[in-house]
């Protein structure tokens, strides 16, 4: 159940798409996937007021929680909603805007969404987008620093202990750990293996293998060197080089 937070003078803002999206991840993922997605809203919401780039900018909130509680559908549990050949966040992405299209949302609000989605683990690319998509990023990056967010420890960070402590009574970790995001990413290096070389998931198949334990670790590096950018685009160039000298 979303809730607020009265110790951290926290309002959850409520509405049926944020309900509709909770109960549509609930049914689909895991405790441990919807309690990451959910605690990633109160983090971005914790933010917002904080962050002094959004401070003088309008932004769709309720956008914003939507993305941030529908951004891990990519690890739903229900396979038929998954694809065997997109990125995961591709995935959830493509399931949340199928979601918020059956929900009559305008297509502007779906493909922020979308965006927002698509890029939370590319930060890089998420921090210069729209305020939506660069705070939804920033919630789910939050997700893996707590109090150490942006800073490190000891940094001046936006989330204090008191905030981090009352979040996780509400939503726990439930088991959201190392061992358990080594084991999703190393199942899509298994799993969908070419939708995993050109992004961070790859680095886990390199150290964990296929299993998470080391299995099929030298022939997930060998697929892995064989499809690298530079390699591939190095290839056509001189290919293109020969045709033109001919």
């Amino acid at each position: 159940m979303l809730v607020d937070i009265p110790e951290i003078n926290l309002t959850f803002p409520t509405s049926p798409i944020i309900k509709q999206s909770f109960s549509f991840v609930k049914k689909h993922c895991d405790e441990t996937t919807y309690n990451h997605t959910v605690r990633s809203a109160y983090w971005a919401i914790i933010i917002s007021k904080k962050h002094p780039s959004f401070q003088n900018t309008s932004i769709d909130m309720e956008n914003v929680i939507v993305s941030c509680i529908l951004h891990d559908m990519g690890w739903a549990k229900t396979e038929s909603l998954l694809s065997a050949d997109k990125r995961f966040e591709v995935d959830g992405a493509n399931i949340a805007k199928d979601f918020l299209q059956s929900e009559k949302w305008d297509e502007a609000r779906v493909q922020r969404a979308w965006d927002a989605i698509a890029l939370h683990a590319t930060p890089s690319i998420a921090m210069y987008g729209a305020p939506e998509v660069a705070l939804t990023n920033l919630g789910i990056t939050a997700e893996f620093l707590g109090p150490n967010f942006p800073n490190g420890p000891g940094g001046d960070n936006m989330i204090t202990m008191e905030e981090y402590k009352a979040v996780l009574k509400v939503f726990p970790r439930a088991n959201f750990n190392v061992d358990a995001v080594t084991q999703i990413m190393c199942g899509l290096c298994r799993n969908k293996p070419q939708t995993t070389y050109d992004n961070f998931v790859g680095w886990f198949g390199l150290h964990f293998g296929t299993d998470g334990k080391g299995g099929g670790k030298e022939d997930y590096a060998k697929a892995w060197e064989e499809n690298q950018s530079p390699r591939l685009l190095s290839s056509g160039l001189n290919y293109l080089q020969t045709l033109d000298e001919k």
